[in-house]
């Protein structure tokens, strides 16, 4: 209601009542004075027209006014409803967020809002977010209240805990509340590998760990746990392997310390004898985050080989020998310092031995007696069946035992007997392709294998040094070459121990 349209004011005014306009007058210094007051304080949250109704409160209790008289209170209102005050307008990195009297209200206000943040998080807390203030002429509604600027700090302040994280080589692994986690989860990840009852020497990670303080968002702060579960994640590498002269599957196997079946099923379009130079291999093994390295020393005894002693025998022929006296193996106990990486072996030293039993030598009696030279009974001494280099020796490959030597060149080079004798197998078998087999008396063998062509036939009597055949690459072979195998009685032997 406009009490200046009210007919009894209306005439008031106009008969000119000098008490009225008194009055008007000192509620209008009345609420000036209090206005100027309020804007002294931190915060100004009180719009001119709720200062009116405080001011009108005030005054009708003390009696200073009557009844009739409130209508002066409203004028006053609207004679400083028009008016503008010299105000700070608050700046968030930049962008405005409200209005004050004075900046002290402001930050007293961010501190609150930081504070509540801290004591949700527990943390310490910092923030990146600058506050800036320019000063403007605002109508007095425009102030900001309290609620108001809160709202605006927590939606547009960037809160940063303090914290801590960990790094392997410069990789981050995680962020975690304490020092005192970081160092927990470490630990963790090292009692993993750590054996009971063991010598342990020493325990450390193979990467470069460092744990570092650090601001971040609070939404990075991982727990103990979660990092525990992400560290236990292997995550596989993929890699390319390029295939060199000689390789075979075997040697990488053991090269890269992955199974030889698991290498064969990554790869099943390799055949392991065909491979060739420049083919190449995927490789996949697993890389953890963090790698524990664990030394310890242990103890353990170990066999100790006899050697084999040879003595002539003149009452007996060039290609005949007899065991005189059975070799005996020794025992010795042997201190080794082994060092694993995430439990796995990879290396050891030895530290000492102390031998428990000595070894008793195998003794040989050779014949010395020369033999009636005899095309179907060879002399006992091997000469090379052909000319190249060895690419394959004796004993396990691939998993399997390899029962001769492979001698490789050009398609073509010629094979001799290794010695005079009587050829008993002339053609295909198998995986050999085409092979020739002769004896030479006393239960002494050659086998020649994979050749293009044979120029032998079975029942011929060769004698040492007769070509049989030519080099080739028939059966299951990876190349050119000779499989040249020696037996006793059927048993495969190392060639190269027959061989001058």
């Amino acid at each position: 209601m406009n009490y200046f349209q009210h007919p009894r004011w209306k005439n008031l005014i106009e008969k000119g009542s000098e008490k009225l306009l008194q009055r008007k007058k000192q509620i209008i210094e009345a609420w000036k004075k209090l206005v100027s007051k309020c804007r002294e304080l931190p915060v100004c949250q009180t719009s001119i027209k709720q200062l009116t109704v405080l001011l009108l409160a005030v005054f009708l209790v003390t009696g200073m006014i009557g009844n009739m008289e409130v209508f002066a209170a409203e004028e006053a209102a609207m004679i400083m409803a028009d008016e503008t005050i010299t105000a700070n307008r608050v700046l968030l990195d930049g962008k405005e967020v409200g209005y004050v009297c004075d900046p002290i209200s402001a930050r007293a206000v961010m501190d609150e809002v930081l504070s509540d943040k801290a004591s949700l998080y527990n943390m310490d807390i910092s923030t990146v977010s600058s506050m800036t203030f320019e000063t403007v002429s605002i109508k007095p509604e425009q102030l900001s209240t309290k609620a108001s600027l809160e709202k605006s700090f927590k939606e547009y302040t960037e809160v940063l805990v303090k914290a801590y994280s960990i790094y392997a080589d410069d990789e981050l692994i995680g962020v975690v509340k304490l020092e005192e986690e970081a160092h927990e989860l470490l630990n963790h990840v090292k009692s993993q590998f750590l054996e009971e009852g063991s010598s342990l020497e020493d325990a450390y990670f193979q990467e470069e760990v460092k744990i570092e303080p650090v601001s971040v968002p609070f939404a990075e702060v991982k727990s103990v746990d979660e990092l525990k579960e992400k560290i236990k994640e292997a995550q596989e590498t993929i890699e390319e392997y390029t295939i060199q002269e000689n390789d075979t599957l075997w040697d990488i196997s053991r090269k890269y310390k992955i199974d030889l079946d698991e290498l064969m099923a990554m790869n099943p379009e390799r055949n392991p004898k065909k491979l060739r130079a420049g083919q190449t291999l995927r490789l996949s093994y697993p890389k953890m985050l963090l790698n524990v390295v664990t030394t310890q020393v242990t103890e353990y005894e170990e066999s100790i080989a006899y050697e084999t002693e040879t003595k002539n025998d003149s009452s007996m022929y060039t290609n005949q020998s007899k065991v005189i006296q059975e070799g005996e193996k020794g025992l010795k106990k042997v201190g080794v310092l082994i060092r694993k990486v995430n439990g796995v072996e990879k290396e050891r030293e030895v530290k000492s031995e102390e031998i428990i039993k000595k070894p008793v030598n195998k003794i040989i009696a050779t014949g010395t007696k020369a033999l009636l030279a005899c095309s179907s009974r060879g002399s006992g001494r091997l000469a090379w069946p052909t000319k190249g280099r060895i690419t394959s020796r004796f004993g396990r490959r691939w998993g399997k035992p390899h029962k001769g030597i492979d001698i490789a060149n050009s398609k073509g080079t010629p094979i001799y007997a290794a010695d005079s004798g009587t050829v008993t197998f002339a053609g295909r078998q198998g995986g050999y392709g085409r092979m020739v087999k002769i004896s030479h008396g006393g239960g002494l063998t050659t086998l020649y294998a994979h050749m293009s062509s044979i120029k032998v036939k079975s029942g011929q009597k060769v004698s040492k040094g007769q070509v049989i055949g030519y080099m080739g690459s028939t059966g299951n072979s990876t190349g050119p070459h000779l499989h040249f195998e020696v037996r006793v009685n059927d048993n495969p032997k190392n060639p190269l121990k027959y061989l001058p």
